[in-house]
């Protein structure tokens, strides 16, 4: 992801030092996923794979109860999330800076994901949780 906002994830509370990217691992990019899967609680990759190297990927995830969070296609996913319909707000009409984003998340997937849902929200809110690298469900990890 080239154009990962690393300055809004800073902004947002991920640590700095806790951060590592990768921006064009090339041919290596299922050997470098799958190192970073082994250091890192959370892992997110922008990129098409083939159906044996995703399935491969994702069980590496499950086994070192990592999260592996793709942009784009993913063959096998669990849970798929889109964004859809966005709406930004400003003090203004097309001046000033821009304050919060009302979307519609929408969910689906296999198993207990199976059903879809959608969900109304505005980005950020003052109930926004986010659970930076190195946690797991909001505690640090010992890794």
């Amino acid at each position: 992801m080239p154009d990962f906002g690393v300055l809004s994830a800073i902004e947002s509370g991920v640590p700095a030092e806790r951060l590592a990217l990768v921006p064009r691992p090339g041919v290596d990019l299922v050997r470098v996923v799958a190192a970073l899967l082994d250091g890192f609680a959370v892992v997110v990759v922008a990129a098409d794979l083939g159906a044996a190297d995703a399935r491969r990927l994702s069980a590496r995830a499950r086994n070192r109860g990592a999260v592996l969070l793709t942009v784009g296609d993913w063959p096998g996913v669990e849970v798929e999330l889109s964004c859809a319909r966005g709406r930004w707000r400003g003090p203004g009409r097309g001046d000033g800076y821009l304050r919060e984003r009302a979307v519609e998340l929408r969910s689906r997937g296999r198993g207990a994901a199976a059903r879809p849902v959608r969900v109304e929200t505005t980005l950020p809110s003052a109930e926004s949780i986010l659970v930076t690298a190195g946690q797991k469900n909001g505690i640090p990890s010992s890794r």
